[in-house]
């Protein structure tokens, strides 16, 4: 019997990041917690991610720690009453885990229902036959694809439709991807792995369709079977190249009017058949030659595209999908911000500019991993950029991730390259392409050379002619006013123009500013102006228009995180949110700058007022002119605050370590003080063991809690303000102090649930001399669990050996467990 009422609702959420998880799911969490929240639910969220921001809006009682598997499930499922449950905010993992949550017969047990999509649509769209089948039965071309549970059934097959094969595993037991195989000896390879990880030992296998253009939809369909397209986006590389790894824009830059309205339709049409209650993203490979296209993946989940989506357009997916699993309908759901009575979410997104999202890569910390991209994803991150051009968002997008080279994306340096290896890289796409393609047009390459060596549409290679055009100019018109206004008009920095122009960044501001060549603001909404809109998102062209309002109140200008990390990755976004909600309780307007698309800092309610531009010396010293805040904060001292510094601008660091907790300081206990004017607190104590986890409480004695509590308040009082980190190593009867550092970021999620105390807060707190003693005094730490923090490391996602003892600076997420 279904339940009547849907009052506890359970979301189960992706776990830590990893390549191909960044926090565009914990993004959605959060807003899909508010909103739950907002309509009287009693909301829980089970996940092992130690840096969950979703999490920290949540009591003890309603943040569960957990396994995301389906043995751990199923107890949480029987410890607590639930009558609902997401599932469309953990990946295609959590997927899988509920097929099995439903052979087991839980669901129909503890009589729970399922919020957006049925089991039947799980079942249905990841599967790859059943996906086919009803495919085939709504008359939508596919590629034909068969599952095998062998080697030898697999060879035959493949025998049969000959190579190059797309491999990929069923009901994977972790994040997998599409896995191109060339010959019988690397399908050989790949089969072990691909076995291993499908919970059902098959194998999907089709003939690949490398080369045909990619395109994703994202679409929402609600109760009453209205359906919208929200987003189309078009991939720069073509099939062959994992989508995480690719360049997209929006809107789709190079299909026919007819070729997107076939992509609209059928999108929609498979949003109805699965019958999805919210968002939808469906891939498509599109055949540039006979303008057919094929469906290749049907994700009725959120995931990197649908944060794409919300963030491009300014539609808050979220928010509209939570309102239709409650059982409303988008001609009766409100969109915040939108000042017309009848402006609701029934309106698809239309676009006054473009966007990029635009990926990174971590290849200079993990050296021995392979650069060539393909159906493996291998970047860790990406950047958002927009702009009024193509040119201009590409350029924008360059700036986030570009030295003076590829140098901090790939190790090779473009300008060295001979021919033969710029052709090995032009056929094989690298880590830093955009850079060797740009190198080729300037050695002369031809469009239709290039598009027939990359299979890349002919018209990216015109746009980048183009900026190939104005960075010739730039380099033969030193100074020339017309030239620097038609080159900041499409993207171009200054600090590039500097490179050009051979002298240093503050001289090409300096002219541009004494010639009145000045950036504005634009909004990012919905409705490209067509209804009034309080806008609170905005990025910077180069025209006439200012659409930012500045206010008069006390302000607090954030930098924010850029694209994600190894080392700092999710925690740096925790400790973000925490210094805007604190700087908001101090009275402060909040004003961030960030430009991770997937970044949970970025969501519309959250800062007062957000700039989605790259984290450049030029990008926020336009925007402390306009705005003038009072305070410029940074979490520790990195690049950019050095040169913001050089620059004249005064920062308010909070005293964090960017690296790591010392990892290569032997140490067995952990102690977190706060020094406040002249009082020390001792936090807690963590055990630190041989593997690098992080322990709490510690099971440290009596009589030694006392020794390093009385050394801990001797060294802590010789230090400024702050909070810190004292490790200590037993000798025998003696404990000997190993160092004292700063916070470090990566910890600090971990710390803040431990000792149940926002030590972000605290910080900010302290930098701003309001800080209260008592509210040091009133630590509350969890009682009667024991919590380990463990990192987690993409050297298996990279192909790569891992060391005996990875470093901690190379991490890309940590996941937390308690007994």
């Amino acid at each position: 019997m279904a339940r009547t009422k849907l009052q506890k609702i359970l979301i189960i959420g992706s776990g830590p990041n990893e390549i191909g998880v960044d926090t565009e799911l914990e993004t959605a969490t959060l807003q899909t917690i508010q909103e739950l929240q907002a309509n009287g639910k009693e909301v829980s969220l089970v996940s092992n991610n130690a840096n969950s921001v979703a999490g920290s809006y949540l009591d003890e009682q309603h943040f569960i720690i957990s396994q995301l598997n389906a043995n751990a499930l199923i107890k949480v499922l029987r410890t607590h009453e639930f009558d609902g449950i997401v599932p469309t905010l953990g990946g295609a993992p959590v997927l899988q885990v509920l097929h099995q949550l439903d052979e087991a017969g839980i669901f129909e047990e503890l009589n729970i229902r399922l919020l957006g999509i049925s089991l039947r649509t799980i079942a249905n769209t990841q599967n790859p036959e059943n996906l086919n089948r009803i495919l085939q039965n709504i008359h939508e071309p596919y590629i034909p694809t068969s599952i095998l549970g062998d080697t030898k059934e697999v060879l035959k097959f493949v025998h049969k439709i000959g190579y190059p094969v797309i491999i990929k595993p069923v009901a994977a037991i972790s994040n997998s991807n599409r896995l191109r195989c060339e010959n019988e000896h690397q399908l050989k390879q790949l089969l072990a792995s691909a076995f291993r990880i499908s919970t059902t030992h098959q194998v999907a296998v089709e003939k690949s369709i490398v080369g045909f253009k990619e395109i994703e939809a994202t679409v929402v369909r609600d109760n009453e079977n209205t359906r919208m397209l929200i987003c189309a986006a078009e991939d720069f590389n073509p099939v062959g190249v994992h989508a995480g790894d690719s360049i997209v824009f929006t809107p789709t830059q190079t299909l026919t009017d007819q070729e997107f309205q076939a992509i609209r339709s059928s999108a929609l049409r498979i949003a109805q058949e699965f019958k999805v209650r919210g968002v939808c993203h469906v891939q498509f490979a599109l055949n540039q030659a006979t303008g057919n296209y094929f469906v290749i993946r049907v994700n009725p989940y959120f995931d990197r595209t649908t944060a794409f989506a919300a963030r491009a357009t300014g539609y808050p997916l979220a928010l509209v999908s939570t309102q239709i699993n409650l059982g409303h309908n988008l001609r009766n759901i409100k969109i915040p911000g939108l000042r017309q009575h009848d402006s609701l979410a029934l309106i698809e997104p239309t676009l006054d500019h473009i966007a990029v999202r635009f990926p990174t890569f971590s290849f200079a910390s993990f050296a021995n991993a392979s650069q060539e991209l393909d159906t493996q994803m291998k970047s860790t991150g990406a950047v958002i950029a927009f702009g009024r051009s193509t040119e201009e968002a590409l350029l924008k997008a360059v700036r986030s991730v570009d030295s003076a080279t590829t140098s901090e994306q790939a190790a090779l340096d473009e300008s060295r390259l001979n021919e033969g290896q710029l052709i090995n890289v032009l056929v094989h796409p690298t880590a830093g392409e955009i850079f060797y393609l740009l190198e080729a047009i300037r050695r002369g390459y031809q469009v239709e050379e290039l598009s027939e060596l990359t299979k890349i549409d002919a018209f990216y290679f015109y746009k980048l002619i183009h900026i190939v055009q104005i960075e010739k100019n730039l380099r033969k018109n030193f100074f020339d006013i017309n030239v620097l206004k038609n080159a900041k008009y499409y993207g171009y920095g200054d600090s590039q123009i500097a490179r050009l122009w051979k002298c240093s960044d503050k001289k090409v501001r300096e002219f541009r500013e004494k010639n009145h060549i000045q950036p504005t603001f634009k909004g990012i909404e919905p409705t490209a102006g067509e209804f009034p809109y309080n806008n609170r998102s905005y990025y910077t062209t180069f025209e006439t228009e200012n659409e930012s309002q500045i206010s008069e109140r006390p302000k607090a200008f954030i930098l924010g995180t850029a694209n994600n990390q190894v080392g700092t990755n999710s925690a740096a976004e925790y400790v973000t949110i925490r210094a805007i909600k604190t700087c908001q309780e101090l009275g402060f307007e909040t004003i961030l700058i960030n430009n991770n698309p997937s970044a949970v800092s970025i969501l519309p309610r959250m800062a007062d007022k957000l700039y989605l531009e790259p984290l450049t010396v030029e990008n926020c010293l336009n925007i402390i002119n306009s705005e003038q805040p009072d305070y410029v904060i940074a979490q520790g001292k990195w690049q950019i605050v050095t040169d913001l510094i050089e620059a004249g601008i005064e920062i308010t660091q909070l005293p964090l370590s960017r690296t790591s907790r010392a990892e290569n300081v032997e140490s067995q206990y952990l102690v977190v003080a706060e020094k406040v004017n002249t009082q020390v607190f001792n936090l807690g104590c963590f055990y630190t063991a041989e593997d690098a986890s992080l322990h709490f409480p510690s099971s440290v004695g009596g009589q030694i809690t006392q020794k390093i509590q009385h050394i801990t308040q001797s060294e802590i009082q010789k230090q400024q303000d702050g909070i810190y980190q004292v490790m200590f190593k037993q000798e025998g009867s003696h404990l000997v102090v190993t160092g004292i550092t700063p916070l470090a970021i990566q910890d600090i999620p971990f710390m803040t649930y431990a000792l149940n105390h926002d030590l972000t807060a605290d910080l900010i707190r302290l930098v701003f001399n309001r800080l209260d003693d008592a509210a040091v005094k009133t630590i509350n730490p969890v009682q009667d669990r024991q919590l380990t923090l463990e990192h987690v490391f993409p050297y298996e996602q990279l192909e790569i050996e891992s060391p005996q003892n990875p470093p901690f600076s190379l991490a890309i997420g940590a996941k937390i467990s308690e007994k």
